[in-house]
């Protein structure tokens, strides 16, 4: 059976199919629908999304998918709309849209293309996972570590933008006013799961990278080796 991963989607409009998310889960992608960017955004700060489909238009699209690019760059975005021109489409494009579907498109096509951005994403991409109900970060070798809330929401952020070093400031931007007081709330996190991890006998796949932020590993990559590759 081909691997089929998260799908969250985000109503701009009200859009003649409501039967959208009913035809992706008959594909078993696990989608979520949500009627504001806002509420959106407010999940992928505790869940890792792979896909990211706006349906509708409204003002500043591009604008709001370079909202959505920063906040899960590792997550495949689709914009789906009626009529969009050509100067629309490339718009949205640049501002890191990766596809611009046409509002006909048969549920047998978005399957395919999903699928198709599902595996361009985890290619490289580690193998572990944070198992919300069991509150364990899970990895490709059967660890399980158990999570805090706050080091969840830690590993959610890293989840989200695989192979990419994400500044301390940007783990969890509501909790300080202070952006060096929230960068140093980021490193306390980041020491403790370190110990814990040695108590569990668990090397964890997060490299520190010195004067900006953090990366996860991706599966197989040794810490020596990463480090070794910064420059």
């Amino acid at each position: 059976m081909q691997e089929r991963g998260s799908v969250f989607v985000v109503q701009l409009d009200e859009m003649t199919s409501n039967n959208f998310a009913a035809a992706l889960r008959q594909f078993r992608w696990q989608v979520r629908v949500f009627d504001s960017l806002g509420g959106l955004q407010e999940q992928l700060r505790a869940h890792v999304a792979d896909a990211l489909v706006l349906r509708g238009a409204c003002a500043g699209v591009p604008r709001l998918i370079a909202t959505l690019r920063r906040a899960a760059p590792g997550a495949a975005v689709v914009w789906q709309a009626c009529g969009l021109t050509a100067i629309e489409r490339v718009a949205a494009l640049d501002a890191g849209a990766d596809a611009c579907v046409s509002v006909g498109m048969e549920p047998l096509e978005w399957d395919a293309l999903l699928r198709n951005l599902y595996r361009r994403a985890r290619r490289g991409a580690g193998s572990w996972r944070v198992d919300a109900p069991a509150r364990v970060l899970a990895g490709p070798g059967g660890e399980r570590l158990p999570l805090t809330a706050r080091e969840r929401a830690f590993f959610v952020r890293l989840l989200n933008a695989p192979g990419h070093c994400l500044h301390r400031e940007r783990f969890f931007p509501g909790d300080a006013r202070d952006p060096l007081d929230g960068a140093r709330r980021v490193d306390v996190v980041v020491s403790r799961l370190r110990s814990k991890a040695r108590r569990y006998n668990i090397e964890l796949p997060v490299l520190a990278v010195r004067g900006w932020g953090y990366i996860l590993l991706p599966h197989g990559v040794a810490k020596e080796q990463a480090e070794a590759a910064q420059p």
